[in-house]
């Protein structure tokens, strides 16, 4: 049964796209900064041994009355490098949360990202076309003054770069069907998927539709030349070009490929002769 529908292919959602771009964006910056994150361990063991030292200097300096001064001294000295550790871990943390950042300054630095795409302050939408979201981000792009939102916004851009031009076969629709697909030569990439062929406009700006196929709705395929008959609309078709030919109670498509789609095609339509 042949399917000709609208299509999903170029919506996004962009709250969901914003949020990973920006997690990734942040951190990416957070594993650029030279400062590590201190381990709480070392001051915690160096207080823990400092504090039992300087008890057992202060008991040795009382039972020995006439040293005391030297005991007691070494019990400063252990207070001291407890009280120097944990002031060093203080500032080793201190630093580190100003390169990563706080919670709350993380919080505040993603709200003020998400900002950046609402438009008179209005909730985006959960479901948005690709091409309207690239009309957001596109003024945007290396205008930040900000590095991790620079670079989520090209994180962002590149996604919806790859939504709206998926490395998929292109072919063209010899013969118009329906409402939506009345325009002769109209592009459209093909993709097989979950054992069904989909054909879909590359015109993501204003995608018409998509139509979908199953593999018994395949009736040939072959070079255009191995075919009589047939009257293109919207001009001429090489006579090396590969036509792939679809049918049902209701519809009879016709799509061109170029030549080199040829291998392709016989692997996805593998159950089905080759026109000779």
């Amino acid at each position: 049964m042949i399917q000709i529908k609208d299509t999903e292919r170029y919506n996004i959602n962009p709250m969901e796209l914003i949020g990973d771009a920006f997690e990734t964006a942040y951190t990416r910056y957070a594993e650029e900064q030279p400062v590590a994150p201190p381990d709480p361990a070392m001051p915690v063991f160096t207080g823990i041994s400092m504090a039992l030292l300087c008890v057992l200097f202060i008991l040795t300096g009382l039972e020995y009355p006439s040293e005391k001064i030297t005991w007691f001294a070494l019990a400063v000295v252990c207070v001291a490098f407890g009280v120097y550790s944990a002031v060093k871990y203080m500032k080793k943390r201190k630093q580190y949360r100003s390169a990563a950042g706080k919670p709350s300054t993380i919080k505040s630095k993603r709200e003020k990202f998400y900002s950046l795409f609402l438009k008179d302050g209005k909730e985006l939408p959960e479901s948005i076309l690709a091409g309207e979201m690239l009309k957001t981000v596109s003024p945007i792009i290396g205008k930040q003054n900000d590095q991790v939102n620079n670079t989520a916004v090209r994180e962002i851009s590149e996604e919806l770069a790859r939504v709206n031009n998926p490395p998929l076969t292109v072919c063209k629709l010899v013969t118009p069907c329906g409402e939506k697909f009345n325009q002769p030569k109209k592009r459209l990439y093909f993709k097989e998927e979950n054992g069904k062929f989909v054909f879909f406009d590359s015109d993501w700006m204003k995608p018409k539709g998509e139509i979908v196929c199953d593999e018994e709705d395949i009736v040939s395929f072959g070079e255009y030349s191995k075919y009589s008959g047939i009257n293109p609309a919207g001009g001429k078709i090489r006579a090396d070009a590969i036509l792939v030919e679809i049918q049902d109670a209701e519809n009879h498509i016709y799509f061109e490929f170029q030549n080199d789609s040829l291998p392709q095609l016989r692997k996805a339509f593998s159950g089905k002769k080759e026109k000779k």
